[in-house]
């Protein structure tokens, strides 16, 4: 499957993913990406069609921004989850809204608000990890180190989760 996370703290918001692409139990891909940027908003990506859901969430952040302007959290969150039960994805979001947000929105399009979120093969690792390290007035540096920790860990335990990560970063 592949495993993706969400860091908010004072310094801003670290997304993060691994490229592992599985399909019925097998590795396919180690280059897949799951972490994508949209400019002052980013999503990780947990889907069977990754590629899909980024390709109709860009056009649909795109459409947005010609007929409304800026995209805050909300918006953003709305677009996601209109999309997450037709591809069947969970998703991490990262927006400004007057300071960088993030939210969780699940597969059946339930939206979460916390300072810590993660999806996919190596979820439990990485909030164990993410909850033990996470500090709310920490730097983007140390929420992007603590990413990337809680993905090794993860990849350690997780035949599902990759060593190789992509990560957005949103400073505050």
């Amino acid at each position: 499957m592949s495993t993706v996370l969400g860091v908010a703290c004072a310094g801003g918001v670290v997304l993060a993913g691994d490229r592992v692409a599985v399909y019925r139990g097998q590795v396919r891909s180690r280059s897949r990406r799951h972490v994508f940027d949209f400019g002052r908003a980013g999503a990780a990506v947990v889907a069977a069609d990754v590629d899909g859901f980024a390709d109709r969430l860009a056009g649909d952040v795109r459409a947005y921004r010609t007929e409304r302007g800026d995209l805050g959290i909300d918006p953003f969150t709305r677009l996601a989850s209109d999309l997450a039960d037709e591809f069947d994805a969970s998703v991490v979001l990262a927006a400004a809204d007057g300071g960088p947000c993030l939210r969780a929105v699940t597969a059946n399009g339930g939206v979460a608000t916390d300072d810590v979120a993660a999806f996919g093969s190596g979820t439990s690792v990485v909030l164990g990890a993410l909850e033990a390290g996470h500090d709310p007035d920490a730097t983007l540096d140390e929420a992007t180190t603590l990413a990337r920790d809680a993905l090794s860990a993860a990849a350690e335990r997780d035949a599902g989760t990759g060593t190789e990560f992509d990560v957005y970063r949103l400073p505050a």
